[in-house]
């Protein structure tokens, strides 16, 4: 019996592979999910450092990387106080380079990087996590 899921149906059927249009799966091969738990009173200082220096320079640095990710915002605090923002990458590119210190120094030189990514740093309640999916 199919499922129906959005617009598309989910038929099981043990033939179909991950490609074909009415999969649950990702098309696009490997997604990365970067969360990050953001103390509620650097909040706005990562947003703007996020949104003003970090995806800008992502930008310049690699189109097709930049298209790839979305920057999730909470909408509430968790229950511990923090919130929880999200970068997602879909596709993740393995053979491109998503490490945000890395573009920062390339864009913007070693010390000027540094400044940024201390600031943007200093905002984490934990260390940032990050999953890979197929």
């Amino acid at each position: 019996m199919p499922l129906s899921i959005g617009n598309k149906s989910v038929v099981d059927n043990e033939n179909k592979s991950a490609n074909d249009s009415n999969t649950v799966y990702s098309k696009n091969g490997k997604t990365m999910v970067a969360i990050n738990y953001i103390l509620p009173q650097r909040a706005g200082q990562f947003e703007m450092l996020t949104k003003t220096v970090i995806m800008p320079a992502i930008k310049r640095e690699d189109a097709e990387v930049f298209k790839s990710l979305k920057f999730l915002v909470p909408e509430d605090k968790n229950e511990d106080g923090n919130l929880t923002y999200m970068f997602i990458a879909n596709p993740y590119m393995e053979e491109k380079n998503y490490d945000i210190f890395e573009v920062l120094v390339s864009q913007y030189g070693r010390a000027r990087a540094e400044e940024y990514f201390d600031r943007w740093i200093s905002c984490f309640a934990y260390e940032q996590e990050v999953i890979s999916f197929r």
